[in-house]
């Protein structure tokens, strides 16, 4: 209960700052809009793992994970369940809040870092799994190869241009934040592409429900 207090008082301060800054005519940055979209109660999307995540698990290396984008944890989480020593990354302070209740109800531990991936420092051969679901800027892709040990897998799902063709009400809509077909297999040319897929799916993940296009990608960097 305490806990849950917590997280309510920090998710009150921190949308005071937001209307703060909307009243006083400042622009609102990128972390205070990320801010304001998970201060609800519910999950936005759910609290239960990507389909592709879980059906891909027994793949994965046990040993150090980073999870880019975390938002509320729900990947995180369940690698941390499944043995994997997890850090999660998000700029939204109220999302790495989340991630930490969600953390105490499955009785587990993740890493929580508030940082702006454009310039969060990943560092060099530190990490035997890297995973990047629903945040595409393909100049991470370079730091996240560097980033993985030999051997290590890079996990990625993320929205294709076939999105626009599927109606429905999320994903972006800017072709700039779609993944173009195949570009993903000549950018991680250097790794070893263990899967590949570019498919329409039917997700159901909190918000995002209804038919997706989405490629998914495991990457595995060469010893």
């Amino acid at each position: 209960m305490k806990k849950i207090y917590i997280l309510s008082v920090a998710i009150i301060l921190l949308l005071n700052n937001i209307v703060s800054a909307q009243h006083s005519g400042r622009p609102i940055s990128t972390k205070d809009r990320w801010d304001s979209r998970y201060a609800r109660e519910m999950y936005l999307y759910g609290k239960e793992p990507a389909v592709f995540l879980k059906q891909k698990i027994a793949m994965l290396r046990k040993g150090k994970a980073l999870v880019l984008a975390m938002g509320e944890g729900r990947n995180a989480v369940y690698l941390a369940q499944n043995g994997f020593d997890v850090t999660g990354v998000d700029i939204s302070e109220v999302a790495i809040e989340k991630c930490k209740k969600l953390a105490d109800e499955r009785n587990t531990k993740v890493n929580s870092v508030v940082a702006d991936l454009t310039d969060y420092d990943m560092g060099k051969a530190q990490y035997d799994l890297i995973t990047n679901f629903y945040f595409y800027d393909k100049s991470l892709f370079s730091k996240i190869i560097e980033a993985l040990r030999p051997g290590g897998l890079f996990v990625l799902e993320q929205f294709s241009i076939e999105h626009l063709k599927q109606g429905t009400h999320f994903g972006p809509k800017n072709p700039d934040y779609l993944v173009k077909s195949n570009e993903l297999l000549e950018i991680f040319k250097s790794t070893r592409i263990l899967y590949y897929e570019d498919t329409v799916v039917e997700l159901d993940e909190g918000m995002h429900k209804g038919k997706a296009g989405v490629i998914r990608l495991i990457a595995q960097k060469s010893n």
